[in-house]
């Protein structure tokens, strides 16, 4: 079980350096703090890894020192989850206007990008979302 303190110093440090790669672009924050408040929001204490963190913290700093691998990663992470909110009016124009087999293969690659993001995290020790 984690202390709250080691919890908001890394709920910080993520913060921070997920801010570097995305250069602080304004789209982009608002959705990286959206996916950071929700993952800390929805884990407890007793998921809470270092080792996971410290790992995520080194892929973040290898995306925000060069435009590899490794930040067009966090860019279709970022983008992905972007078109997922349907608060912005926007999106639910565009998605009332569906028909039934577009909203399937939504759902289906959703559902793809969710796996390989999971099969990523186990293969790396990250903790992506």
């Amino acid at each position: 079980m984690a202390c709250p303190k080691e919890i908001i110093v890394a709920y910080r440090h993520l913060y921070r350096q997920c801010l570097k790669v995305v250069n602080y672009s304004a789209p982009s924050r608002h959705v990286l703090l959206r996916i950071l408040r929700s993952s800390f929001e929805s884990g407890s204490g007793h998921d809470f890894d270092t080792r996971k963190i410290a790992n995520t913290l080194l892929f973040l700093r290898r995306a925000s020192a060069s435009t590899g691998l490794e930040h067009k990663i966090v860019k279709n992470i970022i983008l992905i989850r972007y078109w997922e909110q349907l608060r912005i009016k926007k999106d639910t124009r565009m998605i009332s206007g569906q028909t039934a087999a577009e909203i399937h293969l939504r759902r289906t690659a959703l559902a793809h990008f969710n796996s390989t993001l999971m099969l990523l995290n186990e293969s790396l020790g990250t903790c992506l979302r």
